[in-house]
């Protein structure tokens, strides 16, 4: 399963890959992978390289590209639907849920989506606003409280630093993806 917004596209192959990857990974309950940034005209802008899956970087903040997450069906009845008094956080919502039901999450090596920036765009327009008060609810829900800004970045520091390393290999073509 998976849902994709009406702005972002799903690369050629995409969905027999994933497809592939489920059927020879019945252990993994849902995958996502790296991401590719579009312009509105449909020009690349820039690539996310992340690193390994980590279920305590997720705690803090959502790394996760929507666009590129897909998971089970028995994981969607075991953790249930979107949470649709979310605008903003769903996805992460959805995510941490699994996370709190043991799921197996695995980031694919490939680029399997491109997501659309522009600027009317959810992230774009309701990041400060809905989002901030979203992402702060999921933070009091799991972590019992709202940690501050530096306090992420303290918890994500080793995230970040294999985030930068990934990135780096991949540009210097050490690390490469499809």
């Amino acid at each position: 399963m998976a849902y994709i917004n009406a702005d972002d596209m799903l690369a050629a192959g995409a969905l027999h890959y994933v497809a592939q990857y489920f059927s020879r990974h019945p252990d993994v309950d849902a995958i996502y992978a790296h991401r590719i940034t579009i312009d509105k005209n449909d020009r690349e802008v820039g690539r996310w390289i992340l690193p390994p899956h980590s279920d305590d970087a997720l705690l803090w903040a959502d790394f996760v590209p929507q666009e590129t997450l897909f998971w089970r069906r028995s994981l969607w009845r075991r953790v249930g639907e979107f949470d649709v008094t979310f605008q903003f956080a769903l996805d992460w919502d959805f995510l941490l849920r699994c996370v709190a039901a043991k799921a197996r999450i695995v980031r694919l090596p490939r680029f399997i989506s491109f997501f659309r920036v522009h600027e009317r765009q959810k992230t774009t327009t309701l990041l400060s606003t809905v989002g901030k008060e979203e992402m702060e609810r999921l933070h009091r829900r799991y972590l019992g409280r709202v940690p501050s800004p530096v306090e992420i970045s303290r918890r994500l520091r080793r995230y970040y630093l294999l985030h930068q390393v990934c990135h780096h290999a991949y540009r210097a073509g050490i690390l490469r993806y499809n």
